[in-house]
């Protein structure tokens, strides 16, 4: 069985994170633009509503018969 050992390093700086996965260190930058008309719970909920998609799509039940 294959182990993935991830660790999250933390903060560099205010918008770069670091992420060991193995031997691999990720950097991860964040970055807000302040015109864009989507607010952060708009995010949440699109990413939710995806996933819940997805997951119904990958069991092949109807929409109507699953408790959401």
């Amino acid at each position: 069985m294959n182990e993935t050992n991830t660790s999250a390093v933390g903060a560099v700086s205010e918008s770069v994170s670091e992420y060991h996965i193995v031997h691999t260190i990720y950097r991860v930058t964040t970055t807000f633009n302040p015109a864009f008309k989507e607010s952060l719970s708009d995010i949440l909920k699109r990413l939710i509503t995806r996933d819940c998609e997805n997951l119904l799509g990958q069991s092949r039940q109807e929409q109507e018969k699953q408790a959401v």
